[in-house]
Order: structure tokens, then C-alpha cells, then sequence
């Protein structure tokens, strides 16, 4: 049995960030719609607090194929050098049900994630939108920006991190004019059109008071209860737009946090995938949060792999 073995570097070349944010919205919409399978998934404690592995499966109705994703999430590893999303993709024919490709997870959990921020400015930021800020400095935070800069041009992009040195090496490569290093947070949101959160942070990294009439905010960081790097308060009055419903009320702690307060209600939140998930106007605010689901990591590796197949990318090996 043959199969074929896709690193980051071949996963770029099959994917760009613009083809990524388009399947990732048809996948949004199979998630909507029913089309996709996706089990709840499985989290083991590491040894290290704060750290699991995930192991999440997917496939679609009538899909060519199934995958299954490890990934491990270690905040300590950020002091190491080290990723702290790390894992991989294995890819399954859904006919035979034979192992296809192996693909890097750390690459691949980076540009869905990327995309799945993208889609949602793309769909709800306003089309004049030219001021960005980026909170967070690691792979998820350059994969936003990769996403929002695959969309259009902006006038300024805002950097903020607590690692000032690492924000600096980020801003460094997105070398264009307008961006640079914030030091302040709440700076860095004040008149933003769009706000992209790529933290772990246990409390906001802005104000809800900072955020303009009419501004985008995305949050892809916090994935537990007690983590919200977006502030609950800018939820009120916003339409809140999310990935899976269940699965953001269950780990999203900014959404846990406005629906105790009374700020918004479950039944209020709209998924990515459905047609309503559209600004109304202008000066709406609107929210996305995500906590990232099976399904984007279904068609974005089908996706790879089919255009790896085709350009001879990656490494066949026999097992």
C-alpha cells in the first residue's frame, strides 16, 4: 500500500489561502446543511497542564474521501520554540477505504483556520473595510492575516502582542506600508474595520468601547470556558455569527460568558454555513467566533490532496 506524504510546503503549493477560503465555505455549508458527518471530538489530558490531544474525524455525503485528524494543543510549547498546535491529517478513500495521504496537521490546522476567518470577513466585514488589527503573533495570528490579505488591500494592518519581539519578526513579513507593531491593545482595535484574535488569553485583549460602528471581529483563539480573548460586552447588539452552535456554546468562553450575562441568546447565534450569515448594514458590528470543526480539515486536505495527485507534490511511500 502506497501512500502519500504532504508537508507544509507542498500543502501551500496545493492549496493557496484564496482556494482554501472557498472550500472551507462549502464545507461550512455541508456543516449547515446536514451533508456532514462530523462526531464530537475526542480530547485526552497531556501530561503538561493545560494540554490534550484531539482526535477528530470527518466525512460528507457523497464525498471522495475521510479524514481523521491528531492534533495536539500545548500552550508551554510557545517557550520551547515550538508549535503549539501540532498533529496530523490521514486521509482515507471513502470508496476502498484505503489510507490515501498523511498530511502535515500543524500546516493544515493553520490555513483552515486561516480560511475559516477569512470566509467570515469575507461575508461579514464591510466592503470598505481598510484598517486591520491582528492580536497575536504566532502561526494562527500570520494565517489570519494571510487569509485577510488574500481578500483585499488595506491601508494599515495593526500588530499587537505580549511578546513584542515575536509581533516585530510578524510585521516584518507582511513587509508592505501600514503595518506595524502596536504596543497597547485596546490601540491597536480603536477605529480597526476588522479585528482578528489569534490568542489563548484568559481575559480580552481589547475593550468592546475600542471597537468602531460597523466593525468585524473574528476569534479563533480561545477554544475553553475559561478563556475569551474577545470581551463578552462586544457581543451585545452584534450579530454573532459562529462555526457549529453546539460546539461554540459548549467551549467558546466568550459566548458561555454574554449567554450567562444576559448579553445574547443561544438561539440568536447564526452559523457560517447558513445564508443568513450576512452584515445587514454599515454600521451593524458583527462577530465570528470559532473553535474550528472536523469538516474544515475534510476539505481542505481532500482539496490538497487532489492537486498534490495531480502535480506529483509530496513523497509516495510503501508501507
Amino acid at each position: 500500500m502506497k501512500i502519500r506524504i504532504l508537508g507544509a510546503d507542498a500543502i501551500a503549493r496545493a492549496c493557496p489561502m484564496h482556494d482554501a477560503i472557498d472550500v472551507v465555505e462549502e464545507g461550512f455549508r455541508a456543516l449547515s446543511s446536514g451533508r456532514a458527518h462530523v462526531p464530537l471530538r475526542l480530547v485526552l489530558p497531556l501530561r503538561e497542564r493545560d494540554s490534550s490531544v484531539l482526535f477528530m474525524p470527518a466525512a460528507l455525503d457523497g464525498g471522495d474521501a475521510a479524514t481523521v485528524k491528531v492534533v495536539s494543543v500545548v500552550p508551554g510549547n510557545s517557550s520551547r520554540g515550538l508549535p503549539i498546535v501540532q498533529g496530523a491529517v490521514l486521509l482515507v478513500d471513502a470508496t476502498t477505504g484505503s489510507p490515501r495521504a498523511l498530511l502535515d496537521g500543524t500546516a493544515l490546522t493553520a490555513l483552515r483556520t486561516g480560511a475559516a476567518g477569512g470566509v467570515a470577513a469575507r461575508r461579514l466585514a464591510r466592503s470598505d473595510a481598510r484598517v486591520v488589527a491582528v492580536y497575536g503573533s504566532g502561526v494562527q495570528a500570520r494565517a489570519q492575516l494571510q487569509a485577510l490579505v488574500a481578500l483585499r488591500r488595506y491601508r494599515e494592518i495593526r500588530v499587537s502582542s505580549r511578546h513584542r519581539e515575536h509581533a516585530a519578526a510578524f510585521a516584518a513579513e507582511f513587509s508592505r506600508p501600514g503595518v506595524k507593531v502596536v504596543v497597547s491593545g485596546r490601540e491597536a482595535a480603536r477605529g480597526a474595520d476588522i479585528v482578528a484574535c489569534a490568542t489563548t488569553s484568559a481575559e480580552p485583549v481589547f475593550d468592546a468601547t475600542d471597537l468602531a460602528p460597523g466593525a468585524h471581529v473574528t476569534g479563533v483563539g480561545s477554544y475553553r470556558p475559561d478563556m475569551r480573548e474577545i470581551p463578552p460586552e462586544a457581543l451585545a447588539g452584534a450579530l454573532v455569527v459562529v462555526d457549529q452552535r453546539d460546539a461554540a456554546v459548549a467551549e467558546a468562553g466568550e459566548l458561555i460568558a454574554a449567554i450567562e450575562g444576559g448579553l445574547i441568546k443561544k438561539e440568536d447565534l447564526i452559523e457560517i454555513g447558513e445564508d443568513r450569515a450576512r452584515r445587514t448594514s454599515a454600521g451593524q458590528r458583527t462577530v465570528f467566533k470559532s473553535v474550528g470543526n472536523a469538516v474544515q480539515d475534510l476539505v481542505v486536505a481532500a482539496r490538497v490532496f487532489e492537486r498534490a495527485e495531480a502535480l506529483g507534490l509530496g513523497s509516495l511511500v510503501e508501507l
